[in-house]
């Protein structure tokens, strides 16, 4: 019977390096005092020998772990079904894993407060940085900041800590006209009707500013809530065609509540876009393959994941955070789900 093979351990290393495994150790651990020839041969032995150092041992000799934490601002089950949070974790994952750190997602339960992600990462000390969802808000970033942690936010922050955001105001802005040049003025927007959320502010703002280039002011009887999701598009949607004057455009504040507004339009019988023009934002994949294929803001959101993880791998590593906003362009993308009025 073949005997099993022992495992390698600093000692083999050690062994055939020519060294003390305590020069091993030092080697792994990234410590002073070890010469430059000694270094490059225990790194070949290592090689040869096909040795990987154990995380946790490296862990606790760095007082480091390795790992980021990634805080977002709903359940695990709604993360995953919305596809803007989807790819920017994609993003996440590829800063994190391309700068041999790894990634613990952080979320709360249904059941549990939002705040709760927060708590749980500050009692655990599990990870060495926090990327935040700007979605989560104000008070979880201050709480981890307040215990230590270097952060980067993902999104809007009105605090003293490292950002990286899309450019919601020049994307809404762009986006607005885009409708005014078709000649629609009964224009209803969908946001959130949370006051803190500054993505939602910007947003707001681009619109407003592209009015009032052209003379206009936003109808208030034409904006309705959202909360990011189909259900509450297709809620929005449905009171907004209740209306006696219904718009002729609706832009809703994300590619989800857009999908919602289609469905009640299909199901209403009102042709996308010969009687009402629909455009979204953050351009997500499934935009371009629905009927008719969505018009949308692109905002970049694997990129802005990406960004901001190699940001905040950069403060764990020494290097100076950006002094403002790292701000990623918008880009609007026109499909066929806006056209021209017809009167």
């Amino acid at each position: 019977m073949k005997q099993p093979e022992s495992p390698i351990t600093m000692r083999t290393v050690a062994k055939q390096a020519g060294v003390s495994y305590q020069t091993v150790s030092r080697v792994i651990n990234e410590a002073s005092g070890v010469a430059p020839e000694t270094r490059s041969r225990v790194l070949t032995a290592m090689r040869e020998l096909g040795y990987r150092p154990s995380l946790a041992a490296r862990s606790l000799a760095r007082n480091r772990t390795e790992i980021v934490g990634l805080v977002l601002p709903s359940s695990v089950d709604l993360t995953f079904a919305d596809a803007h949070l989807l790819q920017m974790v994609g993003g996440v994952d590829r800063g994190v894993s391309d700068n041999d750190y790894s990634t613990l997602l952080a979320s709360p339960k249904e059941s549990e407060p939002v705040l709760s992600a927060f708590r749980r990462l500050v009692r655990q000390r599990t990870v060495d940085g926090v990327l935040i969802e700007a979605g989560m808000g104000e008070e979880g970033v201050a709480l981890l900041v307040d215990a230590g942690y270097p952060v980067t936010v993902i999104g809007h922050t009105s605090l003293d800590v490292p950002s990286v955001r899309p450019d919601d105001e020049s994307g809404a802005y762009v986006a607005m006209q885009h409708l005014l040049a078709l000649g629609h003025r009964r224009i209803a927007l969908i946001g959130s009707e949370n006051p803190g959320n500054l993505a939602v502010a910007a947003r707001r703002s681009g619109c407003d500013r592209a009015l009032a280039d052209a003379g206009l002011a936003l109808d208030m009887s034409l904006v309705e809530r959202g909360e990011w999701t189909i259900a509450s598009g297709r809620a929005a949607t449905e009171r907004l065609l209740d209306l006696p004057a219904p718009p002729t455009a609706v832009f809703a504040f994300n590619d989800s509540m857009a999908i919602g507004t289609l469905q009640v339009a299909r199901e209403r019988g009102i042709e996308v876009p010969r009687q009402l023009s629909v455009l979204g934002f953050d351009d997500t994949p499934s935009a371009a393959l629905l009927t008719p294929a969505l018009t949308s803001v692109r905002v970049f959101s694997a990129e802005q994941g990406e960004r901001a993880a190699r940001t905040l791998i950069g403060i764990l590593r020494g290097m100076t955070p950006p002094s403002s906003p790292v701000i990623l362009p918008s880009q609007l993308v026109v499909r066929s789900s806006t056209a021209p009025l017809t009167r």
